[in-house]
């Protein structure tokens, strides 16, 4: 089923696009290190090179909120795809009616992958949460009605759903019969808009690497009042349309943005066709008819 998972993620790739993902732990640092060299002031602060120190960030005192996934695809018709799971056939060469059993059990992949084109990542834990549409869960066997999916990071879920068929198959006086169990997938395309909020005290400690030397230095600050200095001043670059900061809630909000693409079996069947065995040649039919009979052949002796 590796195939399936390809397949979805050529798809998605083919299609035109241009990702922006930023790093928040990144945009953190950066804040950091500026903040340190504002606050050189004594001969131990100045006296280390940024090679030598070392960075932790602490997201502890950090909220995150998140709204509803939001959905959208082009009206399109459903197009289900048929794939045969295991084929066998039965061979009745006899008079009367044969009765077998079709006794088979396959598994498949359903196969979920979420592709993100805008939004940000975060070293420590942290996802969003989307509820899958409906239309999905209506028909897709075995599919969890909510999915996590860590921030920013392109993933992929497969879970194995097992298909079985136990059943008998009437097969006709010298007739041959032959079954299949098939079972119809499904594909859904989305692009997805997903709102995500912020706020808190983010902090840090400088050290020396490996804590060589004893040096630290800590600092802490609001996240909101980071972000809008860094937005006023450029700090987060060509990203800087990706936030904007609500004073009066001190909030950061932005809005993730990206592609899904979902496979799943939504039913199985078991096709049976039935036609008759060809017929023996005619040398080989057997008759009623005895056997022929032969007289001895004799020679006498007492010819001359």
């Amino acid at each position: 089923m590796a195939l399936q998972r390809q397949e979805i993620k050529d798809r998605l790739d083919a299609a035109p696009h241009s990702k922006t993902i930023v790093d928040l732990d990144e945009i953190i640092e950066k804040w950091v290190w500026k903040m340190w060299e504002l606050s050189k002031r004594s001969r131990e602060d100045s006296k280390y090179r940024r090679e030598e120190l070392d960075v932790k960030i602490n997201w502890k005192r950090v909220n995150f909120w998140q709204s509803e996934a939001v959905f959208a695809r082009p009206a399109q018709l459903r197009m289900p795809k048929s794939q045969i799971l295991f084929r066998t056939h039965f061979s009745n060469n006899t008079e009367s009616e044969q009765e077998y059993s079709l006794r088979a059990e396959r598994s498949t992949m359903t196969t979920l992958n979420f592709t993100f084109m805008r939004g940000f990542t975060k070293e420590k834990e942290g996802c969003v949460t989307f509820k899958l549409p409906n239309e999905v869960l209506e028909v897709g066997g075995g599919l969890r009605h909510e999915q996590r999916v860590d921030y920013g990071r392109d993933s992929t879920f497969e879970t194995q759903m097992t298909w079985s068929a136990d059943s008998a198959i009437r097969v006709a006086p010298h007739s041959k019969a032959n079954a299949e169990l098939c079972i119809t997938e499904e594909e859904y395309a989305a692009d997805f808009s997903i709102e995500v909020r912020f706020s808190g005290r983010i902090s840090a400690m400088i050290s020396t690497r490996n804590n060589t030397g004893g040096y630290y230095k800590y600092m802490e600050g609001d996240l909101a009042t980071i972000f809008a200095d860094l937005l006023r001043t450029g700090g987060i670059g060509t990203s800087s349309g990706q936030f904007e900061v609500h004073e009066q809630t001190q909030t950061v909000r932005t809005v993730m943005t990206g592609k899904c693409a979902f496979r799943y079996g939504i039913e199985q069947h078991v096709n049976v066709e039935q036609e008759k065995l060809p017929t023996l040649p005619s040398s080989s039919v057997k008759t009623n008819e005895p056997p022929p009979k032969y007289r001895p052949l004799f020679i006498s002796n007492n010819a001359h």
